[in-house]
């Protein structure tokens, strides 16, 4: 698996695991508690062949930034001994809200094999304007220092904190020819997020247990030169009080991912 599948193996790997929190806001006393960590198992399909290829652990505090509350959310992903060989992968995410989910401060902190990265996002506001200041770090320097302004009025999220907002949708609003479309900010470019609700299927599991699910689409689109670059994926969660996440599906560069739901800690 190269380097450009892995990013985008983890990439859907966060779009999974705040996926959890796709709640009504009604149900999040008993979905989301402060200090409580979500595990996530990840596996990879090169031809007929699965492997288990990373774990993941989602966390959320409470917690102060510059002097005000806040929430602090973190995302750690972890290949395993066998994709360790190929390419060892030990990311985490970190993102900064005001208790409105309303995005402050967001890093990656990525170390690849012996390449090491960071990206810092922070988001500032003014007359109706989102201010996004992009900087970038590889191996301790300072490489890019970009500055992305929104006019539209609209808010502006990055990966992890469009998941936390996503929860406070209505599901029964998303219909698969009207999709949401929310605004991410990733690397030194915005991306549009397309949500769409596909309708009430019976989800048969690995050990052939059968639930009652929503089905999702989740598209995710930039603009290169004249070209719209694209990734899709299925995602499935019981359909009931709790809308347990039970599979995540997507196509990579080389091969598939699928992610699966462990439990909480």
């Amino acid at each position: 698996m190269n380097k450009y599948s892995v990013n985008s193996f983890l990439r859907s790997a966060a779009v999974v695991i705040f996926l959890c929190l796709f709640f009504d806001a009604s149900a999040q006393d008993t979905i989301f508690r402060k200090g409580e960590k979500l595990r996530f198992n990840l596996y990879y399909q090169w031809g007929l062949l699965w492997k288990k290829a990373a774990t993941a652990t989602l966390s959320a505090n409470e917690t102060i930034y510059q002097n005000n509350p806040a929430l602090h959310l973190r995302l750690s992903a972890s290949t395993t001994s066998f994709f360790d060989n190929f390419l060892k992968v030990r990311d985490t995410l970190h993102s900064i809200t005001t208790p409105q989910l309303l995005p402050l401060y967001y890093s990656k902190n990525t170390h690849e094999g012996d390449y090491k990265a960071k990206d810092e996002l922070n988001y500032g506001y003014a007359n109706g304007r989102t201010i996004t200041r992009a900087r970038f770090y590889r191996n301790g320097e300072l490489r890019e220092d970009t500055t992305l302004i929104h006019n539209n009025g609209k808010k502006v999220f990055d990966m992890l904190s469009i998941f936390y907002h996503i929860r406070t949708l209505n599901i029964n609003t998303l219909k698969e020819n009207q999709p949401l479309t929310l605004t991410v900010v990733s690397g030194n470019k915005p991306y549009e997020v397309k949500i769409s609700f596909l309708g009430d299927v019976q989800l048969k599991t690995p050990d052939n247990k059968k639930y009652n699910a929503y089905k999702i689409s989740i598209i995710l689109e930039t603009r290169k030169g004249k070209k719209t670059e694209r990734e899709q994926m299925e995602f499935w969660m019981s359909r009931d009080e709790r809308r347990v996440p039970m599979q995540l599906s997507g196509k990579l560069p080389i091969g598939s991912l699928r992610a699966f739901y462990e439990g909480v800690e």
